[in-house]
Protein backbone atom coordinates (compact mmCIF):
# COMPACT_ATOMS: atom_id res chain seq x y z
CA UNK A 1 0.00 0.00 0.00
CA UNK A 2 1.16 3.52 -0.80
CA UNK A 3 2.55 5.56 2.09
CA UNK A 4 2.43 9.06 0.60
CA UNK A 5 2.13 10.85 3.96
CA UNK A 6 2.87 14.28 2.53
CA UNK A 7 -0.45 14.43 0.58
CA UNK A 8 -2.60 12.93 3.32
CA UNK A 9 -5.33 14.86 5.17
CA UNK A 10 -5.95 13.66 8.71
CA UNK A 11 -9.00 11.41 8.85
CA UNK A 12 -11.08 10.18 11.74
CA UNK A 13 -11.95 6.50 11.83
CA UNK A 14 -15.57 7.41 11.07
CA UNK A 15 -14.50 9.34 7.96
CA UNK A 16 -12.20 6.54 6.85
CA UNK A 17 -14.98 3.99 7.12
CA UNK A 18 -17.28 6.26 5.12
CA UNK A 19 -14.68 6.45 2.29
CA UNK A 20 -14.46 2.65 2.26
CA UNK A 21 -18.23 2.27 2.46
CA UNK A 22 -18.22 0.19 5.67
CA UNK A 23 -19.72 0.77 9.09
CA UNK A 24 -17.44 1.99 11.87
CA UNK A 25 -16.32 -0.96 14.01
CA UNK A 26 -16.64 -3.43 11.12
CA UNK A 27 -14.69 -6.69 11.26
CA UNK A 28 -11.21 -6.58 9.70
CA UNK A 29 -12.29 -9.11 7.07
CA UNK A 30 -15.16 -6.85 5.96
CA UNK A 31 -12.77 -3.88 5.69
CA UNK A 32 -10.24 -6.00 3.78
CA UNK A 33 -12.82 -7.23 1.28
CA UNK A 34 -14.19 -3.73 0.68
CA UNK A 35 -10.71 -2.23 0.31
CA UNK A 36 -9.64 -4.75 -2.31
CA UNK A 37 -12.89 -4.24 -4.25
CA UNK A 38 -12.41 -0.45 -4.33
CA UNK A 39 -8.68 -0.80 -5.12
CA UNK A 40 -9.48 -3.02 -8.07
CA UNK A 41 -11.85 -0.39 -9.43
CA UNK A 42 -9.31 2.39 -8.79
CA UNK A 43 -6.67 0.57 -10.84
CA UNK A 44 -9.06 0.78 -13.78
CA UNK A 45 -9.01 4.62 -13.82
CA UNK A 46 -7.37 5.71 -17.07
CA UNK A 47 -5.84 8.97 -15.84
CA UNK A 48 -2.58 8.09 -14.07
CA UNK A 49 -2.58 11.03 -11.65
CA UNK A 50 -6.22 10.52 -10.70
CA UNK A 51 -5.66 6.75 -10.36
CA UNK A 52 -2.72 7.21 -7.98
CA UNK A 53 -4.60 9.83 -5.94
CA UNK A 54 -7.54 7.45 -5.50
CA UNK A 55 -5.30 4.51 -4.51
CA UNK A 56 -3.50 6.70 -1.95
CA UNK A 57 -6.82 7.86 -0.53
CA UNK A 58 -8.09 4.30 -0.18
CA UNK A 59 -4.80 3.06 1.32
CA UNK A 60 -4.80 5.79 3.94
CA UNK A 61 -8.48 5.22 4.73
CA UNK A 62 -7.73 1.50 5.14
CA UNK A 63 -4.85 2.20 7.57
CA UNK A 64 -7.07 4.51 9.66
CA UNK A 65 -10.09 2.20 9.62
CA UNK A 66 -8.05 -0.84 10.70
CA UNK A 67 -6.13 1.08 13.39
CA UNK A 68 -2.78 0.69 11.63
CA UNK A 69 -2.31 4.44 11.28
CA UNK A 70 -3.00 4.95 14.98
CA UNK A 71 -0.47 2.25 15.87
CA UNK A 72 2.11 3.81 13.54
CA UNK A 73 1.67 7.26 15.06
CA UNK A 74 1.91 5.81 18.56
CA UNK A 75 5.14 3.98 17.66
CA UNK A 76 6.60 7.16 16.16
CA UNK A 77 5.71 9.12 19.30
CA UNK A 78 7.30 6.47 21.53
CA UNK A 79 10.41 6.44 19.37
CA UNK A 80 10.62 10.24 19.47
CA UNK A 81 10.39 10.18 23.27
CA UNK A 82 12.96 7.37 23.65
CA UNK A 83 16.67 8.14 24.18
CA UNK A 84 18.82 7.61 21.07
CA UNK A 85 22.31 6.16 20.80
CA UNK A 86 24.03 7.05 17.51
CA UNK A 87 20.63 7.67 15.96
CA UNK A 88 18.94 4.43 17.10
CA UNK A 89 16.80 3.59 20.12
CA UNK A 90 17.77 0.77 22.47
CA UNK A 91 15.11 -1.46 20.88
CA UNK A 92 16.34 -0.67 17.37
CA UNK A 93 19.93 -1.54 18.31
CA UNK A 94 18.70 -4.80 19.87
CA UNK A 95 16.90 -5.75 16.66
CA UNK A 96 19.90 -4.69 14.58
CA UNK A 97 22.31 -6.95 16.48
CA UNK A 98 19.78 -9.81 16.56
CA UNK A 99 19.66 -9.97 12.76
CA UNK A 100 23.37 -9.25 12.12
CA UNK A 101 25.03 -11.07 15.05
CA UNK A 102 26.74 -13.63 12.80
CA UNK A 103 28.67 -10.88 11.01
CA UNK A 104 30.20 -9.74 14.29
CA UNK A 105 30.99 -13.32 15.28
CA UNK A 106 32.92 -13.73 12.01
CA UNK A 107 34.84 -10.51 12.69
CA UNK A 108 35.62 -11.55 16.26
CA UNK A 109 36.80 -15.01 15.13
CA UNK A 110 39.05 -13.37 12.55
CA UNK A 111 40.53 -10.98 15.14
CA UNK A 112 41.11 -13.72 17.73
CA UNK A 113 42.58 -16.07 15.14
CA UNK A 114 44.84 -13.32 13.78
CA UNK A 115 46.06 -12.44 17.27
CA UNK A 116 46.63 -16.12 18.02
CA UNK A 117 48.65 -16.65 14.83
CA UNK A 118 50.65 -13.48 15.47
CA UNK A 119 51.42 -14.56 19.02
CA UNK A 120 52.45 -18.12 18.11
CA UNK A 121 54.42 -17.33 14.94
CA UNK A 122 56.03 -13.96 15.65
CA UNK A 123 56.34 -13.45 19.39
CA UNK A 124 56.81 -17.07 20.42
CA UNK A 125 59.09 -19.85 19.15
CA UNK A 126 57.42 -22.58 17.09
CA UNK A 127 55.38 -24.88 19.32
CA UNK A 128 56.39 -28.53 19.70
CA UNK A 129 52.70 -29.44 20.08
CA UNK A 130 49.35 -27.64 20.37
CA UNK A 131 46.97 -28.90 23.04
CA UNK A 132 43.38 -27.61 23.14
CA UNK A 133 40.95 -28.23 25.98
CA UNK A 134 37.28 -27.31 25.44
CA UNK A 135 34.25 -28.19 27.55
CA UNK A 136 32.08 -27.11 30.43
CA UNK A 137 34.70 -27.63 33.11
CA UNK A 138 37.56 -25.98 34.95
CA UNK A 139 41.10 -26.84 34.00
CA UNK A 140 44.48 -26.83 35.72
CA UNK A 141 46.99 -27.43 32.93
CA UNK A 142 49.95 -27.99 35.27
CA UNK A 143 49.49 -31.79 35.21
CA UNK A 144 49.22 -31.93 31.42
CA UNK A 145 52.16 -29.58 30.96
CA UNK A 146 54.31 -31.81 33.18
CA UNK A 147 53.40 -34.84 31.04
CA UNK A 148 54.23 -32.84 27.91
CA UNK A 149 57.65 -31.83 29.23
CA UNK A 150 58.37 -35.36 30.47
CA UNK A 151 57.89 -36.44 26.86
CA UNK A 152 60.22 -33.85 25.39
CA UNK A 153 57.65 -31.18 24.54
CA UNK A 154 59.42 -28.13 25.94
CA UNK A 155 57.50 -25.48 24.07
CA UNK A 156 53.83 -26.51 24.00
CA UNK A 157 50.91 -24.24 23.16
CA UNK A 158 48.06 -24.97 25.54
CA UNK A 159 44.63 -23.35 25.28
CA UNK A 160 41.51 -23.84 27.38
CA UNK A 161 37.94 -22.57 26.96
CA UNK A 162 35.05 -23.22 29.35
CA UNK A 163 32.23 -23.81 26.86
CA UNK A 164 28.66 -24.99 27.49
CA UNK A 165 27.39 -26.34 24.17
CA UNK A 166 23.60 -26.05 23.51
CA UNK A 167 21.97 -27.91 26.36
CA UNK A 168 18.81 -28.44 28.41
CA UNK A 169 20.55 -27.97 31.76
CA UNK A 170 20.26 -24.18 31.76
CA UNK A 171 23.99 -23.63 31.30
CA UNK A 172 25.04 -20.55 29.30
CA UNK A 173 28.27 -18.99 28.05
CA UNK A 174 29.92 -15.63 28.49
CA UNK A 175 29.76 -13.33 25.46
CA UNK A 176 31.62 -14.50 22.36
CA UNK A 177 33.01 -17.69 23.95
CA UNK A 178 31.91 -19.59 20.83
CA UNK A 179 33.98 -17.22 18.70
CA UNK A 180 37.12 -17.95 20.75
CA UNK A 181 36.56 -21.70 20.45
CA UNK A 182 36.15 -21.46 16.68
CA UNK A 183 39.42 -19.58 16.38
CA UNK A 184 41.32 -22.23 18.35
CA UNK A 185 39.87 -25.08 16.27
CA UNK A 186 40.70 -23.27 13.04
CA UNK A 187 44.33 -23.15 14.23
CA UNK A 188 44.46 -26.98 13.85
CA UNK A 189 45.37 -28.33 17.33
CA UNK A 190 47.36 -31.56 17.54
CA UNK A 191 45.72 -32.99 20.63
CA UNK A 192 42.28 -32.09 22.00
CA UNK A 193 40.28 -32.94 25.09
CA UNK A 194 36.56 -32.28 25.53
CA UNK A 195 33.71 -33.63 27.62
CA UNK A 196 31.07 -36.06 26.34
CA UNK A 197 28.55 -33.32 25.51
CA UNK A 198 31.08 -31.20 23.63
CA UNK A 199 32.80 -33.76 21.37
CA UNK A 200 29.78 -34.21 19.09
CA UNK A 201 29.64 -30.48 18.35
CA UNK A 202 33.28 -30.46 17.19
CA UNK A 203 33.75 -33.99 15.90
CA UNK A 204 34.31 -32.54 12.43
CA UNK A 205 37.75 -31.39 13.59
CA UNK A 206 38.74 -34.84 14.88
CA UNK A 207 40.78 -37.48 13.05
CA UNK A 208 39.92 -41.19 12.97
CA UNK A 209 41.49 -42.83 16.05
CA UNK A 210 40.79 -46.48 15.18
CA UNK A 211 44.36 -47.52 14.41
CA UNK A 212 45.71 -45.69 17.46
CA UNK A 213 43.10 -47.29 19.75
CA UNK A 214 44.00 -50.75 18.47
CA UNK A 215 47.72 -50.08 19.05
CA UNK A 216 47.08 -49.06 22.66
CA UNK A 217 46.31 -52.64 23.69
CA UNK A 218 49.94 -53.58 24.15
CA UNK A 219 51.19 -50.23 25.43
CA UNK A 220 49.09 -49.72 28.56
CA UNK A 221 47.74 -52.07 31.21
CA UNK A 222 44.59 -54.08 30.62
CA UNK A 223 42.96 -52.23 33.51
CA UNK A 224 43.70 -48.86 31.92
CA UNK A 225 42.57 -50.09 28.49
CA UNK A 226 39.24 -51.25 29.91
CA UNK A 227 38.48 -47.75 31.16
CA UNK A 228 38.73 -46.21 27.68
CA UNK A 229 35.46 -45.89 25.74
CA UNK A 230 35.56 -45.22 21.97
CA UNK A 231 33.30 -42.40 20.74
CA UNK A 232 31.91 -42.56 17.21
CA UNK A 233 30.41 -40.03 14.85
CA UNK A 234 30.19 -39.22 11.14
CA UNK A 235 30.74 -36.12 9.08
CA UNK A 236 27.02 -36.25 8.19
CA UNK A 237 25.92 -36.23 11.85
CA UNK A 238 28.30 -33.34 12.60
CA UNK A 239 27.12 -31.21 9.65
CA UNK A 240 23.43 -32.00 10.23
CA UNK A 241 23.65 -30.94 13.87
CA UNK A 242 25.40 -27.72 12.84
CA UNK A 243 22.70 -26.88 10.27
CA UNK A 244 19.90 -27.55 12.74
CA UNK A 245 21.53 -25.22 15.25
CA UNK A 246 21.96 -22.47 12.63
CA UNK A 247 18.30 -22.86 11.66
CA UNK A 248 17.25 -22.59 15.30
CA UNK A 249 19.25 -19.36 15.55
CA UNK A 250 17.23 -17.89 12.70
CA UNK A 251 19.78 -18.35 9.94
CA UNK A 252 18.90 -19.57 6.46
CA UNK A 253 20.18 -23.11 5.85
CA UNK A 254 20.31 -25.47 2.91
CA UNK A 255 19.92 -29.12 3.90
CA UNK A 256 20.78 -30.20 0.36
CA UNK A 257 24.41 -29.59 1.37
CA UNK A 258 24.20 -32.87 3.28
CA UNK A 259 23.85 -34.80 0.00
CA UNK A 260 27.61 -34.50 -0.55
CA UNK A 261 28.62 -35.34 3.03
CA UNK A 262 29.98 -38.73 4.04
CA UNK A 263 27.87 -40.91 6.34
CA UNK A 264 30.83 -43.12 7.25
CA UNK A 265 31.03 -43.51 11.03
CA UNK A 266 34.54 -43.16 12.48
CA UNK A 267 36.12 -43.20 15.93
CA UNK A 268 36.44 -39.49 16.77
CA UNK A 269 37.49 -39.76 20.39
CA UNK A 270 38.49 -41.90 23.36
CA UNK A 271 36.48 -41.20 26.49
CA UNK A 272 37.33 -41.77 30.13
CA UNK A 273 34.78 -41.44 32.96
CA UNK A 274 37.05 -42.44 35.83
CA UNK A 275 36.50 -39.64 38.38
CA UNK A 276 39.88 -39.97 40.07
CA UNK A 277 41.70 -39.85 36.73
CA UNK A 278 39.76 -36.73 35.69
CA UNK A 279 40.56 -35.04 38.98
CA UNK A 280 44.23 -36.08 38.76
CA UNK A 281 44.40 -34.55 35.25
CA UNK A 282 43.33 -31.22 36.74
CA UNK A 283 39.74 -31.08 35.45
CA UNK A 284 36.49 -30.44 37.30
CA UNK A 285 33.09 -31.03 35.67
CA UNK A 286 30.69 -28.03 35.64
CA UNK A 287 27.65 -29.75 34.12
CA UNK A 288 25.03 -29.86 36.92
CA UNK A 289 23.25 -32.98 35.60
CA UNK A 290 26.04 -34.87 33.79
CA UNK A 291 28.73 -37.16 35.10
CA UNK A 292 32.33 -35.98 34.56
CA UNK A 293 34.04 -37.21 31.42
CA UNK A 294 37.09 -36.48 29.28
CA UNK A 295 37.22 -37.29 25.56
CA UNK A 296 40.64 -37.16 23.90
CA UNK A 297 40.95 -36.64 20.14
CA UNK A 298 43.62 -35.95 17.53
CA UNK A 299 43.18 -32.92 15.32
CA UNK A 300 42.21 -33.82 11.75
CA UNK A 301 45.02 -31.58 10.44
CA UNK A 302 47.48 -32.20 13.27
CA UNK A 303 51.04 -31.31 12.29
CA UNK A 304 52.48 -33.37 15.16
CA UNK A 305 50.31 -36.51 15.05
CA UNK A 306 53.10 -38.89 16.10
CA UNK A 307 54.02 -36.73 19.07
CA UNK A 308 50.32 -36.35 19.97
CA UNK A 309 49.95 -40.16 20.04
CA UNK A 310 53.01 -40.47 22.26
CA UNK A 311 51.64 -37.87 24.70
CA UNK A 312 48.17 -39.42 24.82
CA UNK A 313 49.61 -42.85 25.54
CA UNK A 314 51.49 -41.34 28.49
CA UNK A 315 48.27 -39.74 29.70
CA UNK A 316 46.37 -43.03 29.49
CA UNK A 317 49.08 -44.78 31.52
CA UNK A 318 47.90 -42.58 34.40
CA UNK A 319 44.68 -44.65 34.39
CA UNK A 320 46.48 -47.61 35.95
Amino acid sequence: MSDNKETRTTLSREEACKILGVEEGSDIKVIDDKFWQLSKRARGISDEEERQKRIDELSYAYDVATGKEEARLKAEAEREASPKYLGKTKKEWKNFFFYTWYIYVIIIVAVIFGAYVLKTTVFKPKADLTFLSVGHMTCDFSVTEKILKDNGVNNPTTNFVDLAVPNEQGEKNDSYVEASVSAFFIANPDLMVMDEATIYWFSGYAADMTSYYNSLKGQISDDAYSKIIPVYSSEYEYEEQSLKYQEKMGMSVDYSELDEVSKEVIMVGLMVKDKKFIEDMGYENLWPESEPSLVYSFGKKAAERDKAEEILTSIFRELS
